[in-house]
C-alpha cells in the first residue's frame, strides 16, 4: 500500500472548488437568452424550423465554463432532404445573424458532417449552432433520462469528467475521448456492476418526430456514495474491464464482447487492443474513432494511476492541481473585462493539464505492475464530507428548450472529497 504523501482534502477546501465549478446565474441568463434570440431569429425561416440545445447545457452533466451547443433543424424532411435544409441556413440564417447585434461570427465550418457556426454571445458566450444535427437531440435526451433517476449519478459522471479535463485526457480535437464518450462509460461502468444495476433506458423510446418519452425509476437506489463510486469507476476500467475485448454499450446494458450478435453493426471491431465504445443510436459508429493510439495508453495510465491515488485516500494528482486554480475557475466564463480574455480563459485550462504532466511522471511503470484490483472500502469520514459539500453547495439548473428547469445540485460538484483510507 502506498504511503500517503499529502494530507486528505478538507472539508472546506471542497467547498471551494465545489462552489468555483458552479454553473452560476449569469451564465444560465445567457444561455436562456440566447436561445430566446435563436428562436426568434429562426422564425422568420417558417414554421417547421426549430432551434433546440443539446450537450451538456442542456442533458443535465453541465459544468462551469461549458460552451452553448445548438441545433437548428427543418423538421419533417428526409436524408435526401438536408442539403437544402442546410443551404437555406447559409443562404437565409447566417447573414441574419452576423446583422444581429448580440451575435458575432467567428467561424463557419461548412464542409464537416454536419456543419457547425461558431458564435460569440454578448461577446463572451461561446455558442456553436450545428445544421440538422437531430441525433445529438436524441443522445440528449437520453443523458438526461439517465441524469433524472439518482442524484448521485449526476455526481459520479461531472466527477469523472472535472477529473478528464484536469489530467489532459479528453478533447476530440486533440485525439482524446470526447466528455460525451466518458459520459457513456459512466453509465455503462454503473449497468454492469452487479451491486449497483443502473437500469437500461430503451434507446428505441426516442424518436425525434414524436414527443420524447418519460420513465420512473423511483424505486432504484444506490448505497454507494460519489466517491466511493468514483474510485469504484477506476477500478473497473483499470483492472475488470477487458480492453480491446469488451464493448462499452449503454444500449444494451449488459457485458458483451466484440463478435456478439448484438454488436454485429459496430465497425473497427478488428483492432483487438482499442478501446470500444458503441454510439447508442448510430450503432455502426465506434466512438474510439477519435481516440489516438498516444492517447489511449495516456487514458489508461492515468485511470491506474488514478485508481492507485483513491486507493491511497488520497484525491487524484490531477485534482490537486485545482485546489489552487479554484479562484481562478471561478471566473473562467465572467464578462470580459479586457482582450486578454481569451488568454486567461486559455491559460486556465492548459495550466491543470500541465500540472498533470508534470505530477504524473514518476512512479507509474511500478503502479502498472500491481497485478489484483484493490478492494474499495471507503471510510465514513469520507461519505459525510460529500454529503456536507453537496448540501452546501444547493441545487443547480440545466438548460431546456428556451428555458431554464430545476434539475439537482451539478455533478461538477463532485472533485473528490475528503476521502479517508481505501485499502488494497
Amino acid at each position: 500500500m502506498p504511503a500517503l504523501r499529502e494530507a486528505p482534502i478538507g472539508y472546506d477546501e471542497l467547498k471551494a472548488l465545489i462552489q468555483s465549478t458552479r454553473v452560476d446565474a449569469e451564465e444560465f441568463k445567457a444561455y436562456k437568452s440566447c436561445l430566446q434570440a435563436l428562436h426568434s431569429i429562426v422564425q422568420l425561416l417558417g414554421p417547421n424550423w426549430q432551434v433546440r440545445p443539446f450537450g451538456s447545457s442542456a442533458n443535465g452533466f453541465g459544468m462551469r465554463g461549458s460552451d452553448l451547443d445548438v441545433t437548428i433543424y427543418l423538421a419533417g424532411i428526409g436524408e435526401q432532404d438536408q442539403p437544402f435544409a442546410i443551404q437555406e441556413l447559409q443562404n437565409r440564417l447566417v447573414p441574419i445573424l452576423e446583422g444581429h447585434a448580440q451575435f458575432e461570427l467567428q467561424e463557419a465550418v461548412w464542409s464537416a458532417r454536419v456543419p457547425v457556426l461558431k458564435f460569440k454571445f454578448d461577446g463572451w458566450l461561446d455558442v456553436d449552432v450545428s445544421c440538422q444535427n437531430t441525433e445529438a437531440i436524441l443522445n440528449t435526451e437520453l443523458l438526461k433520462s439517465y441524469a433524472k433517476i439518482h442524484p448521485v449519478i449526476r455526481q459520479l459522471v461531472v466527477g469523472v469528467k472535472f477529473w478528464a479535463k484536469a489530467q489532459g485526457v479528453c478533447g476530440a480535437k486533440n485525439k482524446h475521448l470526447s466528455s460525451y464518450t466518458l459520459t457513456l462509460m459512466t453509465m455503462y461502468f454503473l449497468q454492469v456492476q452487479p451491486d449497483i444495476q443502473l437500469p437500461c433506458i430503451p434507446t428505441t423510446e426516442f424518436n425525434i418526430d414524436r414527443p420524447m418519452p418519460s420513465f420512473d425509476f423511483s424505486n432504484w437506489t444506490c448505497a454507494f456514495s460519489a466517491p466511493d463510486l468514483l474510485a469504484r469507476f477506476f477500478v473497473f476500467y483499470a483492472y475488470d474491464f477487458q480492453w480491446g475485448a469488451e464493448v462499452v454499450s449503454v444500449r444494451l446494458g449488459y457485458r458483451a464482447q466484440m463478435g456478439s450478435p448484438e454488436l454485429s453493426m459496430l465497425l473497427g471491431q478488428s483492432s483487438s487492443w482499442r478501446l470500444h465504445v458503441e454510439d447508442p443510436f448510430l450503432l455502426h459508429r465506434n466512438l474510439n474513432c477519435v481516440l489516438g493510439a498516444d492517447q489511449e495508453n495516456e487514458l489508461k495510465n492515468s485511470i491506474s494511476s488514478a485508481c492507485w491515488d483513491m486507493s491511497s485516500g488520497q484525491i487524484p494528482q490531477a485534482l490537486r492541481g485545482q485546489l489552487a486554480l479554484s479562484a481562478l475557475i471561478g471566473k473562467s466564463k465572467q464578462r470580459p473585462a479586457s482582450q486578454d480574455h481569451q488568454h486567461q480563459k486559455a491559460q486556465l485550462y492548459e495550466t491543470p493539464s500541465q500540472l498533470s504532466q508534470q505530477q504524473r511522471g514518476n512512479g507509474r511503470s511500478d503502479r502498472a505492475q500491481v497485478a489484483a484490483a484493490p478492494v474499495i472500502s471507503p471510510t465514513r469520514s469520507g461519505v459525510q464530507a460529500l454529503q456536507k459539500a453537496l448540501k452546501a453547495a444547493g441545487d443547480e439548473g440545466m438548460v431546456q428548450e428556451g428555458s431554464l428547469s430545476r434539475l439537482a445540485p451539478d455533478p461538477s460538484n463532485v472533485p473528490i472529497p475528503k476521502i479517508a483510507v481505501f485499502s488494497f
